[in-house]
């Protein structure tokens, strides 16, 4: 029997290695997408392409065959003496309830790992954190939790004075500050939040593009119609439409940059709930594809777009636990307006931390937030009107 091939006509890897090699691929998207080790076991091949077609909840709903238990004890029903004796050993309901009351521990006692985005320009030495996230993994309950923090929020970066939050990464590696950018960004996050971070992944926002189109494009769910803006591609200054209907919406790479990235005509807190969103459609969507032949495709999707300091044990962990995850063990937090609210530096926008008491007790609800798949659901009867935003309003929030 042939190896199968990928995309391109090569040999695509098989065996203990492909697998292994996946579990690399699967935890930089884990970090990228936080969880695509989840395709490592066997699935349902998906033959369709990804279109506005609802196929994925037809996947994802398919049955599986479950054999019938065997009777209990096929030969006890002619003496009734034997019932005492599976009554006295039918009592160890203690271990079930043990499982099922375990409660989730604090964001303070499980590994978290700091995921930060980036998008450089060409020959620009410095660079801004465009997405920052705190993955929160419980492995003795089973659970994750994501949170949010919005890139423009006002905080002291130690060494470097006051700043956004999305500065702190490229400070730490250019002062030289020990652990580099993650180590000083997650100190900021500490000092701010609370929240303390065990390992780090940064990722390049291309490998976004080309994680997503070698996965063919990935569907989301939209309850209302979403009107952004983005940058002109070859005028500058200009800009251009970026408008998707509710309903279900096939993404590609670029779209899905776009989806993640761009909010001019919206805000932090609606980008953040669609970058969640968006995880868990490509989640999905590795779920529904025989993932080892395109094990190729995948790895030079991100091998050269994220570094991390997780150990080839911690892969094998994270995969462990993202085998066996349900929509609902994955949580996602964006904080409040309650809790972030916006403010000026002089004549920039920032956020600032509105009421640090009500930010640590929305913390304390991670693991009971809504699942990120729910992120970015208005529901269809709270959608907003079309935007009309003043050119002021449209510089002050440029991406860049």
């Amino acid at each position: 029997m042939k190896s199968p091939l990928n995309a391109r006509g090569a040999p695509a890897p098989r065996g203990p290695a492909a697998r292994l090699c996946l579990l690399t691929v699967a935890t930089a998207a884990l970090l990228l997408t936080l969880l695509l080790a989840a395709a490592c076991g066997p699935r349902a091949s998906v033959s369709q392409t990804p279109t506005i077609a609802a196929t994925p909840a037809v996947v994802a709903a398919e049955p599986v065959d479950t054999p019938e238990a065997p009777p209990a004890s096929p030969t006890a029903t002619d003496t009734a003496t034997l019932t005492p004796e599976p009554t006295e050993t039918a009592t160890p309901s203690v271990t079930p309830t043990a499982t099922e009351t375990r409660m989730p521990k604090s964001i303070r006692e499980t590994q978290n790992i700091l995921v930060m985005g980036i998008d450089p320009r060409p020959g620009d030495r410095a660079w801004r954190t465009d997405t920052i996230m705190v993955v929160a993994i419980d492995y003795d309950a089973d659970q994750v939790g994501i949170v949010s923090i919005q890139r423009d929020l006002w905080v002291e970066i130690p060494g470097y004075g006051m700043g956004r939050i999305n500065q702190a990464d490229f400070q730490g590696e250019s002062q030289k500050y020990p652990g580099g950018g993650p180590a000083l960004l997650g100190k900021v996050i500490e000092d701010n939040f609370g929240i303390p971070t065990h390992h780090w992944v940064r990722i390049r926002q291309e490998g976004l593009v080309q994680l997503v189109d070698a996965l063919d494009g990935v569907t989301i769910t939209l309850d209302c119609p979403l009107h952004e803006i983005t940058p002109h591609p070859s005028i500058e200054g200009e800009y251009v439409a970026f408008d998707l209907p509710a309903g279900e919406v096939f993404l590609d790479g670029a779209a899905a940059k776009k989806f993640a990235t761009f909010r001019y005509n919206s805000n932090d807190f609606s980008r953040a709930r669609r970058q969640q969103q968006l995880i868990w459609a490509i989640r999905d969507r590795a779920l529904q594809l025989d993932a080892i032949p395109r094990i190729p495709e995948l790895w030079r999707a991100l091998a050269q777009t994220f570094k991390t300091d997780l150990s080839l044990l911690d892969i094998i962990r994270l995969a462990r636990v993202g085998a066996n995850l349900q929509p609902s063990q994955v949580h996602g937090l964006v904080f409040s307006t309650d809790v972030i609210e916006y403010a000026w530096v002089g004549e920039a926008q920032v956020l600032r931390v509105a009421d640090a008491a009500l930010l640590q007790q929305e913390l304390s609800g991670l693991f009971s937030s809504p699942p990120i798949q729910l992120q970015g659901r208005e529901g269809s009867g709270n959608c907003p009107a079309t935007p009309t935003p003043t050119p002021e309003a449209t510089a002050d929030k440029a991406t860049e």
